[in-house]
């Protein structure tokens, strides 16, 4: 979570308790609904923008400092409760500890690989931590959004350049839309591009008092041209609550919205609310007129971190499918990853669900047991960066082969810090863990990661990489759909090379929250990765770095198959530690 304030203040933006809440939080009408009960969220505010390459904006020298605060979250989220009755998943390949490099020759070199918003643009005002490095790629452009700012970029790696700017303030797209969605830019952004629909969406939190309310801000372009003019919209969160931490994804019935959330007052001194999700009309908000009310669940305080199915390629869902949250759970011993389905019925609000009635997910599937990552290591000091480990990195990738349903996911584990990264098939139905692994190749820790899938299957893992001999770096590895399940096959790709380290800042030793990894929707083959890094030592020192390359073997346009059933066991050799 971010905000905008001034240095003198820092001290009370970074109080946090997460489990004591004073009198002065207490709302006496905030009743946490179960999840089974679909409530409404307000529509504040809609409209259509004028053409964004028009929109007028201030000064670079008039951008406000931006000041991060931890995600201070419960330990021991999203256990499954006593008697929980979803379905079980099955498993069809072991866990791959994989401590050593893929033998691969090196993925191709990047086509694109250049300077983002950070310390590495000129005269970029760069005044908070951390980035929340976000991007999504269309046809034309990549579209790159860093908290408070964001910018595109042509194929080439070219920044555009609006009205005499080659960035742009995060809440610029709302200019003279009124309330928090223009005067406030507290970042905690998300861009996609809607490749169904050749719609962009960007979304961040409009942030109120610390008592609230507090609104989430989404804007979705009127053509595939993110230059062009864009449907605006403000949504107030329930109970005045805080909608930390959202990540939102891609389905066909919905823009499908997952928060962390928080009760504060004015000092800011926040208590565990627990994760919600919300779904917003995708279908008005395309057509560009104005959105019925999105859709709520309040899930509860055992869960927390929840990420939405976003969808790559251009073969939808099949009929029915419902949308898809989920969350890992660090067991200590019997870990598991959840599954909430969600189902909308927009013109019966109360037929709506999300997970079972209990507030429970639908489905759960077995994990290997995990550990979380402590500090991560730099060069030349002792102050560790977060790894926020084990919350699941965005995005949970979703693709539809005909043949059978894919998702990834990825977080960090382990120590030294790892990737661990699952790709799971028939998330509706009985889900199975097709393939999971830990990529750990050396003493270097890797975290902070996101994973993606081409059209043919082929998988690429970006991520932040540091060490006792290592500044804070970025590297992507990969993998062929037919190499042996669970395992990296490709030698590491660096795509930049850190120097110095970060200080603590504030008393947070905050890196990032998350990264983007997309892939390209003219020939489904290309990933776009963008990831911070450093090349000094100080406070506010980040850089961001937007690379673009495939795997040589991505055949544009190509329906992948595998020719193997869940059981068959004996269709691949296994070879791993």
């Amino acid at each position: 979570m971010n905000f905008l304030t001034q240095i003198s203040k820092v001290c009370l933006a970074l109080s946090v308790a997460a489990f004591a809440v004073s009198a002065e939080t207490e709302n006496p009408v905030a009743a946490l609904e179960t999840a089974r009960d679909s409530v409404q969220l307000k529509v504040v505010k809609f409209d259509i923008s004028p053409p964004l390459r028009d929109i007028k904006v201030s000064k670079k020298t008039d951008r406000p400092l931006k000041i991060s605060r931890e995600h201070d979250t419960p330990e021991g989220l999203n256990k499954l409760p006593e008697g929980w009755s979803g379905k079980k998943g099955s498993r069809f390949s072991p866990h791959v500890l994989q401590k050593a490099p893929g033998t691969r020759a090196v993925i191709p070199a990047p086509t694109v690989n250049v300077e983002g918003l950070g310390t590495g643009i000129p005269d970029y005002p760069l005044g908070g931590v951390p980035p929340d490095t976000t991007g999504g790629v269309g046809p034309n452009y990549y579209t790159q959004w860093v908290n408070t700012s964001f910018a595109f970029f042509d194929k080439t790696g070219a920044m555009v350049d609006l009205s005499g700017n080659d960035w742009r303030n995060g809440n610029t797209i709302w200019s003279g839309f009124g309330g928090k969605c223009e005067l406030t830019n507290d970042g905690d952004p998300i861009v996609v591009y809607d490749q169904l629909a050749g719609r962009w969406v960007m979304t961040q939190f409009g942030l109120g008092p610390g008592s609230g309310p507090h609104s989430q801000c989404v804007a979705v372009s009127t053509t595939g041209d993110p230059l062009g003019t864009w449907v605006r919209t403000e949504y107030e969160w329930p109970n005045s609550y805080l909608n930390d931490y959202p990540k939102l994804g891609v389905w066909t019935d919905g823009y499908y919205l997952a928060v962390n959330q928080f009760l504060c007052n004015n000092s800011w001194s926040c208590s565990w609310r627990g994760a919600a999700v919300a779904v917003f009309d995708r279908e008005n908000l395309i057509q560009g007129i104005a959105p019925r009310a999105p859709q709520y669940f309040n899930i509860g305080p055992a869960y927390g971190s929840l990420l939405p199915a976003d969808i790559d390629g251009d073969t939808v869902p099949p009929d029915g499918s419902p949308g898809y949250f989920f969350a890992a759970y660090d067991g200590g011993g019997t870990d598991y990853m959840d599954i909430w389905e969600t189902s909308i019925d927009w013109d019966t609000p109360a037929n709506s669900t999300c997970g079972i009635a209990t507030n429970d997910p639908n489905s759960s599937v077995a994990l290997t047991s995990f550990s979380a990552s402590g500090g991560i290591d730099q060069p030349g000091t002792t102050n560790d960066l977060d790894s926020l480990s084990p919350r699941l990195m965005f995005r949970a990738a979703y693709r539809n082969f005909d043949d059978h349903e894919s998702v990834l996911l990825s977080h960090t584990v382990g120590n030294p810090a790892g990737m661990r990264w699952y790709e799971i098939r028939n998330p509706g139905g009985t889900p199975v863990l097709y393939q999971e692994g830990t990529y750990s190749p050396d003493a270097d820790e890797r975290w902070m990661g996101a994973v993606s899938m081409d059209g043919s299957g082929n998988i690429a893992m970006g991520y932040s990489v540091s060490g006792a001999a290592v500044s804070p770096s970025i590297r992507v590895t990969g993998r062929l759909a037919d190499d042996p399940p669970g395992t990296m096959t490709f030698s590491e790709l660096e795509i930049a090379t850190g120097a110095g380290y970060q200080n603590p800042s504030y008393g947070a030793n905050r890196w990032g929250d998350y990264s983007t990894m997309s892939i390209d929707p003219s020939d489904d083959c290309t990933f776009w990765y963008t990831q911070e890094y450093i090349t000094t030592t100080g406070q506010f020192i980040w850089k961001t770095r937007i690379a673009a390359f495939k795997f040589n073997e991505c055949v544009t346009g190509s329906v992948f198959s595998d020719g193997f059933e869940s059981s068959d066991t004996s269709a691949w050799s296994f070879a791993g530690p």
